[in-house]
């Protein structure tokens, strides 16, 4: 449970709310946080609405009953009302028969009409489930508990598909995540327009979903005498021995149930996959599942896959190459040997207890080859890992070369296995961009979610922790992870995992400044600034080794044999967008390096954002057209360009507000799309992308845009229907009418939470000026609609109360009181005099004290 110093001391501080007893202002009193019980034990969610057969209808007062299942095909659909995520659990009263039971998961409803729910999820094996399918064999009454973390889901079907009878009575999740009510944080935001009020709250439920204490996700594997014990999911790699040629891998395997899987020649943590997938699938003895997919994976059969599956996903393509059935049976309950030969030139063989049982070139297929346009991924190494459903043990794995050179050897027994192949239960703080997918901590990604995390539950662990996390794992050369896994890791590990997805996204490490500027403005924890500060000046130096263009001040620097200029996630290479990432890290270095003492540093850093400002606005400016080029000698503009010009002040306001004509072209029903060069191939919105441009225009006071753009990409999100989750979603329809990515989509995604910072920072308008809320801002968008907002803000020093709204004479209030200690400045969202008490005919902006209540009204 949510829990801790910091927010024992806010919880204390007993602030008289706002509007309380007072029946002239227009804002209901602001509620104090509620007290949130500690509990050692887990806590176990049900749903809210059961029904038989598949239905998105609710089932008004269904929520305890039983789930009776008379014969095969019966099944029923558990609504939990919003995302819930953890280890499913299942009350059995009667099983007759040796009930199985298909069980699937989903966070949109449509899933459930789907074969795989909506999964398989096969880009990081990140301590969850890989499959949104699992099947269940029921041999007695009592509880049954399922082995994976089901990372987020609202809705769950339960199907018997063998079994004379079964009752359960209830059916839910021991959650893996934190399930406090969100009026116990200390952060709040309420509006009389409810939509609003709703989506602030998408982000404090968001954090709770993705952002994990140490030890609640736990190991995807088992370490026994016999080995380790791998149940169906993403192949785990080891990065003890990489990019070898000419080797076998040679390892025993016991299958337990259904098969056993392994990956030669496989990218470890990149955003490629091609090597071979091996599944051996045993003769299926009786009591198999009985809804294995005999066609996907006939008995007695070595199945070869390539891409992320044996299932395509989305943008995680996935192939079937082959299927070698075998001429004699592949019992379980036995132990195996298997051989792969990897002969370093596109064929394998493969030996099954001494036998050969395929011989192939890959690459003859013509299918999955390595995508020479995307960076990174160049170490690959070997992995184990069987399909949904199977289980089996490996030990005794060894990998000897061509020359009989033997270089890896591992029974596997050891508990540090966990660690070697990234299973191991995680131990530090950690973020995952999304509960049920993506679960990576992706460095750049927190830019957005960690000011998230500050203004709702203020739980600094979930900022510090995560660039711990990052921080324990930087090399020499000074780079950070750019993603990473929440297993601990080893030496290895550390060293392999960190470089290979450079030089994707460089970008992300100048993001990573700014979010330990953000939280140290948030937080006033100068002490960990300092702490970290020398890793910080490491990771600027090889970022800016790594992507400044020293020819045009540019981010864009040639890397590769080819001397392709570097792109980044924001945007093309030698461009505004990913330019200005640069330029405003350099310049919170700047400013951390004069708080730090190291003046010699913060003038290094100010002068660089300042040549880089400059190559922006003379050799991007396309006078002709009125906008910044996207690239170095391009036509046309993408969406964050205009987003990141606008954060960091590039050029004049002419220019500027020129710039942001531009974005009436790229204009769709849900917000933007991401360029002119999208015209013919729009996709879909961007969460993340938007978050940039809220803030742009937020910050330069375009407040009309603002809200439009508020309106139009968050609102979707808390509408009631089948979609709703009660989180961020990683993306949305150009339409606004479903999921992005349809059913692949992150439905509790963390990087477009803007909309939470935004409502407390720019609509109700409290936001800091210098570290710790020592001084601070008052002062919400003029004219953004709505009758009133308030809400709580929390500081070290403890919480702000703030509200304004309209009164019955239609003229602005604004009340506030602040901690003893800090100050403010009130900038009414106005023009004109206002009164403070009796104080008649002020004008401009007004000093807070804190400690007092401050009321200011519209004369």
């Amino acid at each position: 449970m949510r829990v801790g110093i910091e927010l024992v001391s806010w919880l204390s501080l007993g602030v008289v709310a706002l509007g309380a007893a007072q029946s002239n202002v227009p804002w209901p009193a602001i509620p104090k946080p509620q007290h949130a019980a500690s509990t050692t034990t887990a806590v176990t969610v049900y749903p809210s609405s059961i029904r038989k057969g598949l239905s998105s209808e609710f089932e008004k007062g269904s929520a305890d009953s039983a789930l009776v299942f008379q014969s095969v095909g019966d099944i029923y659909t558990l609504d939990y009302g919003g995302d819930v995520a953890g280890k499913p659990i299942f009350h059995v009263q009667v099983a007759e028969g040796n009930p199985q039971i298909e069980v699937k998961y989903t966070e949109a409803y449509s899933g459930l009409l789907k074969a795989e729910g909506d999964g398989p999820f096969a880009f990081a094996n990140a301590l969850a489930a890989t499959f949104r399918v699992e099947t269940f064999n029921i041999t007695k009454t009592g509880d049954l508990s399922g082995y994976f973390i089901q990372g987020s889901q609202r809705w769950q079907s339960i199907k018997l598909i063998r079994g004379k009878k079964l009752v359960i009575q209830r059916a839910g999740f021991v959650s893996s995540v934190d399930q406090s009510p969100l009026s116990s944080m200390p952060g709040y935001f309420a509006s009389s327009n409810s939509t609003y009020t709703d989506i602030w709250a998408l982000g404090p439920r968001t954090q709770q979903l993705v952002c994990y204490p140490p030890n609640s996700q736990t190991s995807t594997w088992e370490i026994t005498s016999n080995g380790a014990y791998i149940r169906g999911q993403k192949p785990a790699t080891t990065a003890r021995v990489v990019n070898m040629s000419n080797y076998t891998l040679s390892f025993e395997t016991m299958i337990d149930r259904g098969g056993t899987g392994w990956r030669v020649d496989t990218e470890i943590d990149a955003i490629q996959a091609t090597g071979p997938i091996f599944v051996l699938t045993s003769e299926y003895p009786t009591g198999s599942f009985a809804n294995t997919d005999r066609i996907l994976l006939p008995p007695n059969t070595l199945v070869l896959g390539r891409g992320w599956s044996l299932q395509n996903q989305t943008s995680l393509p996935g192939y079937v190459l082959d299927k070698f059935p075998l001429t004699f049976n592949v019992t379980e309950k036995t132990w195996h040997t298997i051989r792969t030969e990897s002969h370093g030139d596109d064929t394998y063989t493969v030996y099954l207890d001494d036998r050969r049982i395929v011989h192939f070139n890959i690459s003859s297929y013509g299918i999955g080859n390595p995508n020479p346009y995307i960076p990174g991924g160049i170490y690959k190494s070997f992995a184990f890992g069987p399909w949904k459903d199977q289980a089996a043990y490996v030990r005794n794995v060894n990998v000897t070369l061509g020359n009989s050179e033997n270089v890896y050897s591992n029974p596997m027994t050891s508990p540090d296995v966990l660690v070697e192949y990234g299973v191991q239960t995680n131990t530090q703080y950690t973020c995952s961009d999304s509960g049920k997918r993506d679960r990576f901590s992706w460095l750049g990604d927190r830019l957005i979610s960690a000011r998230t995390v500050m203004v709702g539950s203020q739980q600094g662990e979930f900022v510090w922790g995560p660039a711990e996390e990052a921080f324990s794992r930087q090399i020499g050369s000074g780079q950070i992870p750019i993603n990473t896994l929440f297993s601990p890791l080893d030496a290895e590990g550390t060293l392999i995992r960190t470089t290979n997805v450079d030089p994707l996204i460089v970008d992300y490490n100048f993001d990573f400044m700014q979010v330990i500027y953000d939280y140290w403005v948030r937080s006033g924890n100068d002490t960990f600034l300092e702490k970290v500060w020398p890793r910080m000046v490491m990771a600027t130096s090889y970022a800016m080794s790594r992507s400044l263009d020293q020819k045009t001040q540019l981010y864009g620097a040639p890397y590769g044999s080819t001397g392709t200029p570097l792109s980044g996630e924001k945007g093309q290479a030698l461009g505004p967008a990913n330019t200005v990432s640069m330029i405003i890290a350099l310049e919170r270095m700047s400013e951390m390096a004069r708080f730090i003492g190291d003046d010699s540093a913060a003038d290094f850093y100010q002068t660089q954002a300042q040549l880089s400002r400059s190559a922006i606005d003379t050799l991007l400016w396309n006078e002709t057209a009125g906008y910044y080029a996207a690239t170095m000698g391009g036509i046309g503009y993408d969406l964050m360009d205009i987003a990141q010009v606008l954060l960091a002040g590039i050029g004049s306001e002419q220019r500027q507000e020129s710039f942001v004509e531009k974005l009436s072209a790229l204009r769709v029903p849900a917000g933007y799309i991401n360029g002119t060069r999208f015209f013919d191939t729009p996709g879909v919105v961007d969460p993340y992308y938007m978050s940039f441009l809220l803030e742009g225009l937020a910050l330069t006071k375009r407040t009309k845009l603002a809200q439009d753009l508020l309106d139009a990409t968050w609102v979707p999100m808390v509408t009631r229907n089948r979609n709703y989750t009660g989180g961020y979603w990683e993306y949305i329809s150009i339409d606004g009418t479903y999921p992005g990515l349809d059913l692949f989509t992150g439905m509790s995604h963390f990087w477009g939470s803007y909309p939470t910072v935004f409502l407390s920072e720019y609509a109700l308008g409290v936001r800091p000026t210098k570290p710790g809320y020592s001084t601070f801002l008052f002062a919400p968008l003029p004219g953004f609609k709505t009758e009133w907002v308030h809400g709580r803000v929390p500081t070290p020093a403890g919480l702000i109360y703030a509200a304004w709204g309209s009164n019955k004479q239609g003229k602005i209030m604004m009340e506030i009181t602040a901690p003893s200690g800090l100050q403010g400045t009130l900038i009414p969202p106005f023009t004109g005099s206002y009164s403070v008490g009796s104080q008649k005919g002020q004008s401009g902006d007004y000093t807070i004290a804190g400690g007092a209540k401050v009321v200011i009204v519209e004369e």
